[in-house]
C-alpha cells in the first residue's frame, strides 16, 4: 500500500459520504443501534448479550438499509470495549478525508458497545481499521507510521480481510453491490505463469532495483511464433502480490478474455520513489534506454506499441501516462488506476502539469484506462485540486483531443483492495479480445 505526500487518512469526507456539492442530510441511525439503545435505557436484561451473539454470528460491519434509497446502505462498525476503554478511532489509511479524531465512536450508555454509522453507496468496498485508545495525532504529523499504527486493529467481529501493503492485514467493508474481485483468485485447472525475481542496474539513474519477471505458460512455445505483447507496472512488489497480478493474466489467458503477455514488474528504491514517479524525464529515459531494451534482449516482445500496455496506481498511474506521452513508440496503452494526475511538475507550482501538456501536445497514438474512486477527496489535493478532480479533468481533455479513453469511477478508496478489483477490468478495456 502506497501513502502519497501528506495523503492517508480515513475513507468518508463526512458523517454522511455524499457527493461534495450535495447538501448533507440529518444523520441517519442504525435501526439496530436504535433498538439497543432504547434497551439499555430501560435496563433491558440480556440486551447486550444478545446483541453481541448477533454481531458474533452476522459479523461487521453492520450493513442496513436505508428507506427510501436504493442506492446507499448504513454501515454500522461497533467494538467491544471494557473498562480501559477511553476512546475508539475508525481509521482507514486509504485516503486523506478526515482524521481518526473527527471519526470517534460513541458509546451506548450502560453498555460496553461502541458504534459509528456511516451512508455509503451500495456498490462500496474499502477497508478499515479500528483503533482503541489511539493517540489521535494527526497524520499529517506522522514521521514513524509504526508506531502511529500500534493501537490499529482489524475488526475482530469481520471475517473479510485483506493482507494491506502495510504488511498487516485489514478489514473489508462492502456493500450488497460491491464490484467483485473475480481474477484474483488461483484457479486450480488453470495452467500457472513463471515469474522471476532479478534487479537491473542502471547507469542513468545510478541505482539499482527489482524487477519481477512473468512469462505466462507455455511460453517458449508461444515465442516460437512471434513477440508476446509486454506489460509493464511500477511498484512492482505490490502487483506480484497484494494485487496479484500474475494470478489476474493467468485466468484471463485461460479464459480468451486477452492474449499471453509479458509483465514486468518495476520496483522503486523506496527513498527516491516519488521522485522517479512524478513526471520525471530522467525515469523515463531509463526505462526506454535500459529497462525494456534489457527486457527485449531476453524475452519475445512485440515491436507494436498498440500491443503494449504501462500501467500503475497513485504517482505510479501518473508515471504511466507520462512514459507513454514521452515513448509512444514503445507504449500504446495507459492504464492508470488512482492516477495522481493533481500533481505538479518536480520544481514548478502549478497543479495537473499532466493535463497541461496533454493539451498543449499533438495528440498521439495512446488508449487510456483511467479509473478513480469517489471517495477520493479531502485533503489528497495539490492547489486545490484533488485527486478524483484531476482524473475527471484528465478524462475531459483526453476525450476533447480525441483519444480512446474508457473511464470509470469506483466506490472505494486509494489501496490495494480497489486497485485488484479494477486491474483486470483496465487490461480488457484496452487489449481485450
Amino acid at each position: 500500500m502506497r501513502v502519497l505526500p501528506h495523503a492517508s487518512a480515513f475513507l468518508f469526507g463526512a458523517v454522511v459520504a455524499v457527493a461534495p456539492s450535495h447538501p448533507i442530510p440529518p444523520p441517519i441511525v442504525s435501526p439496530t443501534i436504535a433498538a439497543l439503545r432504547d434497551a439499555a435505557s430501560k435496563s433491558a436484561p440480556d440486551a447486550e448479550a444478545q446483541f453481541w451473539a448477533r454481531v458474533q454470528r452476522d459479523g461487521t460491519p453492520l450493513v442496513e438499509p436505508i428507506p427510501g434509497d436504493t442506492a446507499n446502505v448504513l454501515f454500522t462498525f461497533v467494538w467491544h470495549g471494557d473498562s480501559a476503554t477511553k476512546h475508539v478511532a475508525l481509521v482507514n489509511t486509504a485516503i486523506a478525508s478526515i482524521e481518526p479524531a473527527q471519526a470517534l465512536l460513541t458509546r451506548i450508555a450502560g453498555t460496553d458497545v461502541w458504534y459509528r454509522s456511516y451512508v455509503g453507496r451500495a456498490d462500496s468496498r474499502f477497508s478499515y481499521e479500528l483503533s482503541p485508545n489511539d493517540n489521535l495525532v494527526s497524520f499529517d504529523q506522522v514521521s514513524d507510521w509504526g508506531e502511529r499504527s500500534a493501537t490499529f486493529h482489524k475488526d475482530p467481529f469481520n471475517r473479510r480481510v485483506h493482507a494491506s501493503g502495510f504488511g498487516r492485514e485489514q478489514s473489508v467493508a462492502e456493500g450488497p453491490r460491491a464490484r467483485r474481485d473475480e481474477w484474483s483468485d488461483v484457479r486450480p485447472d488453470v495452467a500457472k505463469g513463471r515469474v522471476e525475481q532479478t534487479t537491473i542496474a542502471s547507469k542513468l539513474l545510478g541505482n539499482t532495483r527489482d524487477v519481477w519477471i512473468y512469462t505466462p505458460a507455455g511460453y517458449d512455445t508461444l515465442a516460437r511464433k512471434g513477440g508476446l505483447p509486454l506489460l509493464l507496472t511500477f511498484d512492482g512488489g505490490e502487483y506480484v502480490s497484494s494485487i496479484p497480478v500474475p494470478t489476474m493474466l493467468d485466468n484471463l489467458v485461460a479464459t480468451k478474455r486477452i492474449a499471453p503477455m509479458v509483465a514486468v514488474f518495476v520496483a522503486s528504491p523506496d527513498e527516491q520513489r516519488n521522485t522517479e514517479l512524478n513526471q520525471n524525464e530522467h525515469f523515463a529515459e531509463f526505462l526506454a534506454t535500459e529497462l525494456v531494451p534489457w527486457v527485449r534482449a531476453k524475452y519475445a516482445i512485440a515491436s507494436s506499441p498498440a500491443r503494449n500496455v504501462v500501467a500503475g496506481s497513485s504517482m505510479g498511474g501518473l508515471a504511466a501516462a507520462f512514459v507513454a506521452n514521452r515513448h509512444p513508440e514503445i507504449f500504446g496503452n495507459v492504464l492508470s488506476q488512482s492516477g495522481a494526475y493533481m500533481f505538479a511538475a518536480p520544481g514548478e507550482q502549478t497543479a495537473e502539469r499532466m493535463k497541461r501538456d496533454i493539451e498543449a501536445a499533438p495528440k498521439r497514438d495512446i488508449a487510456y484506462y483511467l479509473e478513480a474512486g469517489i471517495y477520493e477527496q479531502g485533503r489528497l489535493d495539490q492547489g486545490g485540486v484533488d485527486l478524483l478532480t484531476s482524473n475527471r479533468h484528465l478524462r475531459d481533455v483526453l476525450r476533447a483531443k480525441g483519444y480512446r479513453v474508457t473511464y470509470a469511477e469506483y466506490a472505494g478508496g486509494h489501496d490495494d483492495l480497489s486497485w485488484r478489483s479494477g486491474f483486470p477490468n483496465g487490461l480488457i478495456s484496452l487489449v481485450g479480445r
